[in-house]
């Protein structure tokens, strides 16, 4: 994060009106509406002033207690910033993906580094590269409605901007469809011209085991013959023709959700290096041949899902190891039923992907990319982690998190470190210990019952080693449907009542009450390209709504985060209440180093 500046004009010369610095904000020294991103977050954090010890919730006394244990054995690492974000292929043109736009920036700051993959069903479909300024072509078969998106090297170092002011990793991909080799030859080499570094692979296709769905399916774009060897053959031939312009480019393949097809790319001699990209959305039964995965509410929470999410990256992560190879999932959410699927936008999913980001890498997964859209929240898919102001028709340049968004950062927020092996009680719970060394480790756990139903449970956390005290975070709402309110961010969208304090709005059918004012404490006009401002972070989420302990972003700093109660210095076993529907982030204070694997438990 950028160190707090204050912002002042620049002067034609002594006595000016600009000598003097511009109007501030909340903040001395901090111009108004400034974003986060341009702000030290622990000032935004001493300015909520959130309570010493966290008001934790009492437990319900005729509820179960649960147990979390963990080991001295140690398993895969956790990296922060490994859960990032897919965008499709198209998006590549939008000029609102660029370092210049402030909320973009704020967002992909708060994920610490992340993966930011380009790519979806636009890839093979609408999707042009040229290095030679050629106009689109005229002969590609199109669905009604769409249209190809022309993408040049000038979009690549615009985007690059965004990624190298953010620290963001870029994946790219390149038209399969459209049989082009050299085409995805100069993709690649124009993504290292301008990415440098950051561009650490790129794919070849999107989904490939998809491309045949039947005739006269708007999907199709291959013929019946289509299939793995076909995939093979072809995706060989595009590996050799980037490695002769980019001997080092990783491929990434196939970007499929089928194992067979994760074999036949690592059948292809050229794709190395390479890594396995895989796809799962587990809630994406779209008609109603099979119930339990259906997008519904019950099913984001059932430990059923859980359970099919774990056969499935078990058997990637087998894959990916008996090959040599990293495992990288590409593409994911908790659903990709087309159209609108309001589930997808809620607490229930926020805490879906929450849990999903830390059970990916603990199955070994290096990179998850959470599929996204730059569409307005208003019309737009409801499972992209952000969404911008402004309609279908005319999108705005601002943008905000969704609650999943928030889940996001509250994971990318914590340090680098190595799971610990753990083991959980009851399968309404999800738990996982990462040791970070000598000095701390966290904890995360996430409740998988109704908040609406269930109260608090008394949580016991046995470790390994002794513990001096811990602080904590919590992601959490009053119902599994409620939302995070992005629209209340938006100044074109929204209505203030008189002197600047936000008007407040209840929507039970949405489970959300939120504040739908943008104007500051101070009734100064809220600037319409910045939703994530210093004002807005200032401002509590309504209770009726999705929050990181009452707010949105910035994710409060550990050093910030207020101490959990109850923990005796040197124990190596505490009870929290957890409340129900929410995922809790405990950050450890070690006293002593911590044992090696090798010593006895």
């Amino acid at each position: 994060m950028a160190i707090t500046l204050a912002v002042t004009a620049c002067s034609p010369g002594p006595g000016s009106p600009q000598d003097a610095p511009a109007p501030t904000g909340p903040l001395p020294g901090v111009s108004r509406n400034a974003p986060i991103h341009t702000v030290d977050p622990e000032r935004i954090a001493e300015a909520r002033q959130l309570p010493a010890t966290y008001a934790a919730a009492t437990a319900a006394p005729d509820t179960p207690g649960a147990t979390v244990t963990a080991r001295t054995g140690e398993g895969s690492d956790f990296r922060p910033g490994a859960a990032g974000l897919s965008l499709e292929s198209t998006d590549l043109a939008d000029p609102r993906l660029s370092e210049d736009d402030p909320d973009l920036v704020s967002l992909l700051e708060s994920l610490h580094e992340p993966t930011l993959r380009f790519g979806g069903n636009s890839t093979d479909r609408r999707f042009f590269f040229t290095a030679q300024d050629e106009p689109v072509p005229t002969d590609w078969p199109l669905n009604p409605g769409e249209e190809i998106t022309r993408i040049t090297p000038q979009d690549l170092r615009r985007v690059a901007g965004l990624a190298e002011t953010t620290h963001a990793s870029v994946i790219l991909s390149a038209n399969l469809a459209r049989y082009d080799p050299e085409r995805a030859a100069q993709l690649a080499e124009a993504a290292r011209d301008a990415f440098g570094e950051r561009f650490i692979g790129i794919m070849v296709g999107n989904e490939p085991n998809g491309f045949y769905q039947g005739e006269g399916d708007e999907l199709t774009i291959k013929g019946s013959s289509w299939d793995t060897r076909s995939y093979t053959k072809q995706l060989n031939a595009y590996a050799q023709a980037i490695h002769r312009r980019d001997p080092e480019a990783r491929i990434v393949a196939p970007g499929a959700y089928s194992a067979d097809w994760w074999d036949a790319a690592a059948d292809a001699p050229a794709a190395s290096p390479l890594a396995l990209a895989v796809h799962q959305y587990p809630l994406s039964e779209c008609g109603k041949r099979y119930d339990h995965q259906e997008p519904t509410l019950a099913n984001a929470t059932d430990p059923a899902t859980r359970e099919n999410v774990d056969r499935f990256l078990t058997s990637a992560s087998r894959d990916a190891r008996d090959h040599g190879i990293p495992l990288w999932i590409t593409e994911t959410s908790l659903s990709a039923c087309p159209g609108s699927n309001p589930v997808t936008e809620t607490l229930a999913a926020a805490a879906y992907q929450a849990d999903y980001s830390l059970r990916a890498q603990h199955h070994g997964a290096r990179r998850i990319a959470a599929h996204s859209a730059l569409a307005p929240c208003a019309g737009g898919p409801p499972m992209s982690v952000l969404c911008s102001s402004g309609t279908v028709a005319d999108p705005g340049d601002a943008f905000a998190p969704r609650a999943n968004g928030l889940a996001l950062a509250l994971i990318d927020s914590i340090p680098g470190g190595t799971f610990r092996d753990t083991s959980v009680s009851t399968d309404s719970l999800s738990g996982y210990v990462i040791d970070h060394g000598e000095t701390s480790a966290t904890v995360v756990l996430t409740d998988f019952r109704d908040p609406r139903s269930a109260g608090a449970r008394s949580t016991t956390v046995d470790l390994p080693f002794p513990v001096a005290g811990a602080v904590q975070a919590q992601l959490r709402g009053p119902r599994w449907n409620a939302r995070y309110p992005q629209d209340s961010l938006f100044p074109d969208r929204s209505s203030a009542s008189p002197g600047g304090t936000p008007a407040v709005e209840n929507t039970e059918a949405t489970g959300s009450t939120a504040a739908t004012g943008n104007a500051s404490p101070a009734g100064y006009p809220a600037d319409p390209r910045v939703a994530l401002s210093v004002e807005n972070a200032l401002r509590p989420v309504g209770d009726g709504s999705v929050s990181v302990d009452g707010y949105g972003l910035p994710i409060t700093p550990v050093a910030q985060r207020p101490a959990v109660a109850g923990i005796e210095p040197g124990s190596t076993s505490f009870t929290v209440p957890i409340p129900a529907g929410s995922t809790t982030v405990l950050t450890l204070k070690k006293t002593t180093a911590t044992p090696t694997a090798q010593e006895s438990p």
